[in-house]
């Protein structure tokens, strides 16, 4: 696959409204790209969890990096971390057996992403997914 370089790089408040900033700065680096629209979704999943999840949310920013070595591209978003790490969570969530309205941000990136994963670097949480 070769080095990852740098395609494009944007930090924003950890507030909602970062999200589908998050997701236009992409959308215009990506625009030629087939896989803007999976990446675009994507980045909103790992966005939207920075922001309700991390520390961040605390008046924080999140970074996103986009990055591409030969035909993958590699996207991570840097966030100030918590006191858990992201999670798959399927279907249901209580004993009542219902279905939850939210909580699939993981099982998309898993599902949709060739590889994914994430890793702490001093406190911060990188999430990361590459699309081939």
């Amino acid at each position: 696959m070769g080095e990852w370089t740098v395609v494009g790089t944007v930090t924003l408040a950890a507030v909602p409204e970062s999200v589908a900033e998050a997701r236009r700065f992409a959308g215009a680096l990506l625009a030629r790209d087939p896989r803007a629209e999976t990446a675009e979704l994507l980045i909103s999943e790992a966005c939207t969890n920075s922001v309700v999840h991390s520390a961040s949310r605390f008046g924080g920013k999140f970074t996103l990096r986009l990055c591409a070595a030969g035909d993958a591209l590699r996207c991570e978003v840097v966030d100030d971390g918590s006191p858990t790490v992201p999670v798959r969570r399927d279907g249901e969530d209580g004993a009542d057996g219902e279905l939850r309205e939210n909580g699939y941000g993981v099982m998309l990136i898993e599902t949709l992403a060739d590889r994914s994963g994430h890793f702490l670097d001093g406190g911060r949480l990188c999430t990361w997914f590459e699309l081939d």
